[in-house]
């Protein structure tokens, strides 16, 4: 993405030294709130320029990238001001901040600007994370030629110097400052320079027209177009007295104007967000019999299901708190990790006849406190009436505003066979193992707990779940989705609440059955029932990218913004999965936003290093950016993990020239064609080669084994040179979409 204004290469330079980004990734967090605050400052899209991996020293050696010069040509430079940023020896201060200063100085705009209020501004926002030395604010001004002015981002109390973070409390911060607040100042320092350099949004506007010729923009506007030649304006010294005086009465108005209008009815503070935030860890088994942790896994389930209804709560996945199971980690740790405020912890002793049930309610930050405890003692087969009380106390003791109908709900109590439990927890534990082994137990196990009731929905639900999930790794090929439908709909006819059925329901029609329009509803419903639905979130965001299909209804219906909206959504609930973040990126790399993808990819990777799809959406970025070096050796890099992704090596090859490298991964791809992910793989690195004849052939194995992306071929952008084939129209023809 380029900038705003032609001519530049980036809208924001984030410059900061590796060692301030190492410890917690503060930077990092820095930069993500601010593009999310900028998408909401900005009408259009802003170019952030920010290197996860800097150079951290300057040696005599040390080899300058050669692109730097180009990346430092943006728009405002950013600063992260810290004790170690002042290094005259460090390379972020040579090469990014020296550099920048010089290079923003002998521009067509000069460093210093003046806004559209009439006051001057550097475009230079510095944003400080510690107090200073005397010496290193001497350096800072000397290099900038007056007073430093910065936006502060900074924790004080009694001995401690360090950077603000989301979750500290202002309260006790000695700068009483709120870090949404601050993010908030950057973004609108940020709006009032690009908007000061151009304050005719049509003269912004040229940037969607850079794939054109700049004279169709002016045709367009009617207008002939004449390049006139831009003159630097020399700033007298009475113009650097007012851009001093000018850049005080900007941060002034930065700094306070925010704190006046800080909270609406509809907004929140982090502070307040991250309360709502909420995980159940993995419930200890303590009564020294094994066979026993079935109980502890259905407790963890239950409570969480319970909470899970509730609207204004994020809960956090069963599945994101397994790694917690038995841990010694502090408890503050486990929440930071989790990025909640409020944990739940369990354990059970004793014996399914007198089980003791032990839950408390745990505040982590700012200090580690007992909310609420209790201990519940009950007979195994009753303990589902134990729920009411557990979920209510919670409620009460964490402040949670619950609606009427959400209040009815979580009084229910649903009592089942505790054989039928017992089963269906081990039907579950043995298909999570994603064995076809597995399988085959969580299916015998399945089968006993339909035999002890037929008509409890839990065993169907199991099934579905099962079939959908761990059925590819049975190898049960294309029935396996069909089994999931039809024991999604047993269970919606035995319990019309069940959301995780209405789920999977959406899934299946989005996936397999080509009717967006049902997976639509089915999805949107299991979402109502279960707000924490991070996998129906994930798939409703999927059915949105069918806004990119051109001449249909959905192209309409649908929105790519939705898309990535129910994407983050599904992140936002379960931040430490790598499926949903992975998904994130590909989200991106779909939807043609290659630099987006290739910072979500690296996400990906901070969550799980091995994680193949990240390295495949990077790679697949950086090769649609011309970056076809990198674009290779990051596919080999995620190849030699697992054998997942050959098509991306195949399509990198491809658009690098590579011709027969490219055809040696078709080669060994077409020996799996009857599996639709090689037979698609084979159509994407033939349709980037310009082998049409062979890439739709393999559409139309691919068409024929229902595989999961065909509703999306006419949107993928790797497909454009098949569109105008009468044989892909022909594919198209046959998915019947709405006119």
């Amino acid at each position: 993405m380029s900038s705003i204004i032609p001519g530049y290469e980036y809208d924001i330079f984030i410059s900061y030294r590796q060692k301030d980004n190492k410890y917690d990734g503060w930077v990092t967090e820095f930069v993500d709130h601010l593009k999310n605050e900028i998408e909401a400052t900005f009408k259009e899209d802003v170019s952030i320029y920010f290197d996860e991996n800097p150079h951290d020293g300057l040696l005599e050696i040390h080899n300058v990238d050669k692109s730097l010069e180009t990346k430092l040509k943006s728009l405002v430079f950013v600063p992260i001001i810290s004790q170690t940023y002042c290094d005259p020896a460090s390379f972020a201060w040579q090469n990014e901040f020296i550099a920048f200063n010089k290079l923003a100085g002998q521009d067509q705009f000069g460093r210093d600007i003046k806004l559209q209020s009439g006051n001057v501004c550097s475009r230079i926002i510095p944003v400080k994370i510690h107090d200073l030395d005397a010496s290193d604010t001497e350096l800072l001004e000397k290099e900038l030629g007056c007073r430093l002015r910065s936006i502060e981002f900074i924790y004080k109390s009694s001995g401690v110097n360090r950077p603000l973070k989301p979750t500290d409390n202002p309260d006790k911060n000695l700068n009483k400052t709120f870090y949404r607040d601050q993010i908030n100042k950057v973004a609108n320092a940020v709006k009032d320079i690009i908007y000061g350099l151009h304050p005719d949004p049509k003269k912004r506007a040229i940037k969607s027209y850079q794939t054109k010729d700049i004279s169709d923009y002016n045709k367009d506007q009617g207008q002939e177009f004449t390049e006139k030649p831009l003159q630097r304006k020399r700033l007298s010294r009475t113009a650097i007295i007012l851009a001093s005086f000018g850049m005080l009465l900007l941060l002034s108005l930065i700094f306070f104007y925010p704190k006046l209008v800080r909270k609406t009815n509809n907004e929140l503070s982090t502070a307040e967000l991250i309360k709502k935030a909420i995980a159940v860890l993995p419930v200890s088994n303590l009564t020294g019999n094994p066979e026993l942790q079935y109980i502890a896994d259905a407790i963890q389930s239950d409570i969480s299901g319970k909470l899970n209804g509730i609207s204004s709560l994020i809960v956090r996945p069963d599945q994101s708190t397994l790694q917690f199971r038995n841990s010694e980690e502090p408890i503050q740790q486990i929440a930071k990790k989790l990025i909640v405020n409020s944990l739940i912890q369990s354990a059970i002793k004793g014996t399914e006849d007198n089980l003791q049930v032990e839950v408390r309610l745990i505040e982590a930050f700012p200090e580690e406190r007992n909310i609420w405890s209790s201990i519940f003692i009950y007979k195994w087969n009753n303990l589902s009436e134990i729920y009411r009380d557990i979920i209510n106390k919670i409620v009460e003791a964490a402040q949670i505003k619950l609606t009427t109908l959400e209040s009815k709900s979580i009084t229910i109590v649903q009592k089942h066979n505790t054989d039928l439990l017992k089963a269906c927890q081990l039907g579950n534990f043995y298909m999570k193992q994603m064995t076809p082994e597995g399988f085959e137990k969580g299916l015998k196990y399945f089968n006993e707990a339909m035999a002890f009731d037929p008509l409890d929905p839990l065993p169907y639900l199991g099934l579905a779940r099962g079939y959908s999930d761990a059925g590819h790794g049975a190898g049960l090929g294309t029935d396996a989705p069909n089994r999931s439908r039809d024991y999604a709909l047993k269970v919606l006819e035995l319990d019309s609440t069940q959301a995780e059925a209405y789920a999977l329901l959406g899934h299946w029609y989005i996936y397999k059955g080509w009717n967006f329009g049902q997976g639509e509803k089915y999805l949107k419903h299991a979402i109502k029932l279960n707000p924490n639905d991070a996998f129906a979130h994930c798939h409703l965001g999927w059915l949105n990218c069918a806004s990119l299909i051109p001449g249909t209804l959905y192209s309409r219906i649908y929105k790519i913004d939705d898309a990535f909206a129910e994407m983050k959504k599904a992140v936002e609930i379960a931040p430490t999965e790598t499926l949903y973040q992975g998904y994130l990126s590909w989200l991106y790399l779909f939807a043609s936003r290659f630099e987006e993808a290739i910072n979500e990819a690296r996400k990906t990777l901070q969550l799980d290093p091995n994680y193949t799809m990240a390295y495949f959406v990077m790679g697949s970025a950086y090769a649609e950016m011309g970056m076809y070096y990198e674009a290779i050796e990051t596919h080999k890099k995620g190849l030699a993990i697992s054998p997942d992704f050959e098509d991306g090596l195949g399509i990198a090859y491809a658009r690098a020239g590579q011709k027969d490298k490219a055809l040696e991964v078709v080669k060994g791809m077409e020996k799996n064609m009857d599996s639709w992910w090689s037979a698609w793989g084979v159509a994407e690195i033939c349709s980037a080669l310009g082998k049409k004849d062979k890439a739709i052939d393999a559409l139309q194995v691919v068409y024929k084994l229902r595989a999961d992306y065909t509703p999306f071929i006419q949107a993928f952008w790797i497909f454009k040179p098949l569109f105008d084939d009468p044989r892909f129209m022909d594919i198209v023809s046959r998915l019947n979409f709405p006119k």
